[in-house]
């Protein structure tokens, strides 16, 4: 078996449009049924970002699955849900047995305007294949979440997708647009939450809505139409209506979950007003309680406002490019971590451009470091987090590295995780050739 050494080892991908157009499909319609496991907040740009994200996850789950079963790696067939917990894993042969390969990708904004960050490349990713840091501009972290570390997947594998950021720019360079919106704020719990969604169909229960349309200008069109993309009785369901100006469309349903909201972009680009959605119905109503022993079965006091702010385009940029970087078995992965030590974020006053050791290490980091099994590496004299860890702020930003630079305000990782580094890293050819040598 051979590690990352070269840049011919990083497999460098494109997306087909089918690929593209999967990953927004799958995207407006499995947000209730994916675990919150960035915390985001509940508003809008929280749950477009997560649905970004999915976007991503499965255009690279499609892409590498192909490329496998080019090499002769024949993933083992799954009928999978856009219900199912492990949406971004694929089952494949690793000697003898059924392994799940559990697919980490990350984003690398082409137009940040980071001074002193070299574009993209494999040669590049190889030059700092063994960059353990602290300079974040040259350090290529492979990571994985510490809320994830103890899931029982077996084998990881890293890849680095390229492309503008999707946040902010939501047609340049698409094979098509899937305007989307989704439940946010206090109804986000009532329309979107999977506990009550699999209450409300146990009982054959459900709710109805009514929808809004008031303009906000002259240039607003005389009307909207907007696919609601729902649940009922365990399936999919899509409904379409027609709303014209400073009217509503009563009594939509029935759902058991309401999972996102979609306009095409003739009626996108005019719409400067706003839409409410409030619920005119609801049959269920047995308390149902969530992890804070709250009911959440309570409709919501005010109506869901969506405007055009609130919608992303879930359709990824044509030049979206991934970067296989390579995989590694978890036991690898927890052993090659303990190599390197723990940081946290620059202090801009002193150096902008390097993370900080991580030695300040609170009760908090304690709980959660030693959850994992990691407390042996925490090392008291001096004071240092002495294993690869990359710790969040939790008010928005944390340590940088080359993918999640330091860009002030909300930079570097969003959530603490463990990692290791490309040169720690087999080479996608060799998953293939152990494949074949069974």
């Amino acid at each position: 078996m051979g590690l990352v050494t070269k840049a011919n080892n990083i497999l460098v991908l494109k997306p087909t449009k089918e690929d593209l157009l999967s990953g927004a499909s799958y995207a407006a319609i499995t947000l209730p049924w994916t675990f919150n496991r960035m915390m985001m907040n509940t508003g809008s740009s929280g749950q477009q970002f997560r649905a970004l994200n999915i976007a991503k996850g499965i255009v690279s789950q499609e892409v590498l699955r192909r490329e496998l079963e080019r090499r002769g790696v024949k993933p083992v067939v799954q009928t999978k849900s856009h219900r199912d917990e492990d949406l971004f894993d694929l089952d494949i042969l690793v000697g003898s047995k059924v392994k799940k390969l559990d697919i980490k990708s990350i984003n690398y904004y082409t137009d940040y305007p980071v001074l002193g960050r070299q574009p993209l490349s494999p040669k590049l990713i190889i030059e700092n294949a063994n960059y353990p840091g602290p300079d974040w501009r040259h350090f290529f972290p492979m990571l994985i979440p510490h809320t994830q570390i103890l899931q029982e997947k077996e084998t990881y594998c890293f890849v680095i997708a390229s492309s503008i950021d999707t946040r902010k720019d939501t047609e340049t360079d698409r094979c098509g647009f899937a305007f989307t919106a989704f439940p946010y704020g206090e109804s986000m719990a009532f329309l979107a939450s999977k506990r009550l969604c699999l209450a409300r169909e146990s009982f054959h229960k459900g709710l109805y809505l009514n929808c809004s349309y008031f303009p906000g200008g002259l240039l607003d069109s005389g009307f909207l139409k907007i696919v609601i993309n729902g649940e009922w009785e365990e399936r999919k369901k899509r409904i379409e209506i027609r709303i014209t100006k400073n009217s509503t469309v009563k009594d939509v349903g029935p759902f058991s979950c309401v999972s996102s909201f979609q306009i095409e972009k003739g009626n996108y680009d005019q719409f400067y007003g706003r839409v409410e959605i409030s619920v005119s119905r609801n049959d269920f109503r047995e308390t149902v309680l969530n992890s804070l022993r709250r009911d959440i079965n309570q409709m919501p006091l005010n109506p869901l406002t969506i405007q055009r702010s609130d919608f992303c385009n879930l359709i990824l940029p044509n030049s979206y490019i991934i970067y296989v970087v390579g995989w590694t078995m978890k036991v690898d992965f927890l052993q090659a971590c303990r190599k390197y030590s723990g940081w946290v974020w620059p202090n801009d006053r002193v150096n902008k451009f390097e993370n900080q050791p991580w030695t300040q290490i609170t009760e908090k980091d304690k709980s959660t470091i030693s959850a994992v099994g990691f407390e042996d590496c925490i090392q008291t004299k001096p004071s240092l987090l002495r294993a690869g860890w990359m710790k969040t702020t939790g008010r928005g930003g944390g340590a940088c590295c080359y993918v999640f630079p330091n860009i002030g305000h909300g930079g570097g990782v969003k959530e603490t995780n463990l990692f290791v580094l490309p040169g720690d890293l087999w080479e996608i050819e060799d998953l293939a050739n152990s494949y074949n040598r069974t």
